[in-house]
């Protein structure tokens, strides 16, 4: 043989064990670590899309708020500088005729529900 007893062969073969076990633990130690980082970093994903909905959300109001915005300044453009769109929507509005004219309302079509379009709500 080469010099080594049974002892020795055993106590080689018991370290190596102890060896296997260590690495088993820090395998499951750092699965642990990975898997608590992949818990406690959900909550901060869906704060993070939550948010993203509510900037899309304040962009579409931005935007049709910028719409209503130009044509109000364009309508209040056209009121102060152009008197046949003052003429026009003063007769329109407070039912103002010249004399020898004749108004002719119509109403707007209803829809399903049976009240007036939202268009027309103006």
């Amino acid at each position: 043989m080469n010099g080594t007893s049974y002892g020795e062969y055993e106590r080689g073969r018991s370290e190596s064990g102890f060896q296997v076990l260590n690495r088993l633990l820090i395998f499951v130690i750092i699965v642990g670590v990975c898997v608590g980082g992949v818990i406690m970093s959900v909550p901060i994903f869906k704060q993070y899309r939550e948010q993203n909905e509510r900037l899309d959300q304040l962009q579409r109001d931005l935007t049709r708020e910028k719409a209503l915005y130009a044509r109000r300044s364009r309508e209040e453009q056209l009121l102060k500088n152009d008197p046949a769109y003052l003429e026009i929507i003063s007769r329109d509005r407070l039912d103002v005729m010249k004399q020898g004219e004749t108004i002719i309302h119509l109403d707007p079509p209803k829809n399903a529900a049976g009240s007036a379009s939202p268009a027309s709500k103006n």
